[in-house]
C-alpha cells in the first residue's frame, strides 16, 4: 500500500523558526503536500514587521503548488471577534483534520509540525495516523536522512536572528515503527 503522506504545520513557530533561519524550503523536502491552516497563517504573517513574515509570505506564493493554506471555519467566525482566541492554530488544525477529506481513505497520514505542547488533542483524534514531531525532531530526522547538514546551524541561525527555538523532542516517544515509516518518508528522493 502506497502511502499519502501530508505535512500540517498546527502552529506558527516551525513557520517563524525557519523563515528566521532563512530554511524554509526544508517543510519541502519531505516531498509531500504541506498544509498551513488559515489560521495559523494569519498568525505568522499578519502583521508585516514581525520576524519571518515577509519570508513566509513570499515561501508560500513560490511553492503555491505544494504548500497549501486550508481554509477553516473556525478562523472564519473568529475573525469576526475583537481578539483572536489564544489556541485558534490547534482548533482549525483539528478541523483540518477532523471535518476537511484530509484523512479520509486508510492509506492517509499527517506528519503534524508543532512546538505547542498542546497538541495532545490532535492525535487523538488518530494516532495510528497522525504522527506528531516538533521542528527539533523534523530537523534532525532531515539531518539524519541526509536532507541537511546540520539541525544545530538551523537552529543557531534562528537564534541569532532573534528566534529562541526550543530544541525539545518527542521524536523517543513513538514506537520503532513510526519512526522507521518517518525516516522511510524523509528519505525519498525529491521526484517520489
Amino acid at each position: 500500500m502506497v502511502l499519502d503522506v501530508r505535512l500540517l504545520v498546527t502552529d506558527a513557530s516551525p513557520l517563524i523558526t525557519l523563515a528566521a533561519a532563512g530554511s524554509l524550503d526544508y517543510m519541502l523536502y519531505a516531498s509531500v503536500p504541506v498544509l498551513i491552516p488559515d489560521a495559523v497563517f494569519h498568525e505568522a504573517t499578519a502583521a508585516s514587521d514581525k520576524l519571518g513574515a515577509v519570508q513566509i509570505i513570499e515561501w508560500y506564493r513560490t511553492h503555491a503548488d505544494v504548500v497549501r493554506v486550508e481554509p477553516t471555519e473556525v478562523f472564519q467566525l473568529s475573525a469576526r471577534l475583537p481578539r483572536l482566541p489564544r489556541d485558534l492554530g490547534e482548533r482549525a488544525a483539528l478541523e483540518v483534520v477532523r471535518e476537511s477529506r484530509f484523512l479520509s481513505q486508510p492509506e492517509d497520514r499527517a506528519l503534524v509540525l508543532t512546538d505547542d505542547r498542546d497538541v495532545q488533542r490532535l492525535v487523538a483524534v488518530d494516532p495510528a495516523r497522525v504522527i506528531l514531531l516538533t521542528m527539533w525532531d523534523y530537523l534532525l530526522q532531515l539531518e539524519a536522512a541526509r536532507r541537511i547538514q546540520s539541525a544545530d546551524a538551523v537552529m543557531e541561525a534562528a537564534r541569532r536572528a532573534g528566534r529562541s527555538p526550543a530544541p525539545h523532542g518527542l521524536w523517543d516517544r513513538h514506537d520503532p515503527e513510526v519512526r522507521d515509516a518517518v525516516q522511510s518518508i524523509l528519505r525519498r528522493p525529491d521526484d517520489a
